[in-house]
């Protein structure tokens, strides 16, 4: 028997004022997909799709229909655990996030429905170290987030740039840099697109 699926769009509303070089976010939708295999009914495979507005190409008018399209096109086919090649060969080229939410729908499928993709240290309760996101805003609202990472134990701090001034941009790296010179702090920027090439 084939692999069933089947999808349901989430937003979720942010509880702050998440702004991106491309403007405020209020929400953001996401799309998940669930998997099952009719020979294990009580396990679904779950995988998200999360492209982002004004910053994922794929999000377009036909975001949704190609989406239902390739969930038609497994529930049409014959398709079992096995063959999750074909399953991600019926994806168009350029749909990356459903791309990356049928592999984690299949991933978790195939390890029982746990939510696992893949058996390393992380499940096992191994840390790793991660970035401290910083969401644009006004000054105040910057220094709060980085000063709140660092007494966290962020070592690495990612700063949504291209948003306001320039000048005022560098400003913030300087203070960053002048206050946490002994933390060590690496600083990545994350400017989406905000700066011309120029």
């Amino acid at each position: 028997m084939s692999i069933a699926a089947r999808c349901f769009k989430k937003i979720f509303h942010f509880n702050f004022k998440a702004r991106t070089s491309r403007g405020l976010m209020k929400d953001k939708a996401s799309w998940f997909i669930e998997l099952r295999d009719p020979n294990l009914p009580a396990v679904a495979g779950w995988g998200e799709c999360g492209p982002l507005p004004g910053l994922s190409p794929e999000l377009n008018a036909d975001f949704e229909s190609v989406l239902n399209d390739v969930i038609a096109k497994v529930n049409a086919s014959a398709y079992g655990m096995q063959d999750a090649p074909s399953i991600l060969r019926m994806i168009p080229p350029g749909y990356s996030s459903v791309r990356f939410g049928f592999e984690t729908a299949l991933l978790d499928l195939q390890n029982g429905g746990r939510r696992i993709l893949y058996h390393n240290s992380f499940l096992a309760g191994e840390p790793i170290p991660i970035n401290g996101l910083i969401w644009m805003g006004d000054m105040d609202f910057l220094m709060d987030q980085i000063n709140r990472k660092v007494e966290q134990g962020f070592r690495c701090l990612k700063l949504k740039v291209g948003g306001l001034d320039f000048e005022r941009e560098c400003g913030l790296l300087h203070y960053i840099r002048k206050k946490y010179f002994r933390e060590n702090i690496t600083i990545r920027l994350d400017a989406n697109g905000g700066f011309r090439t120029d």
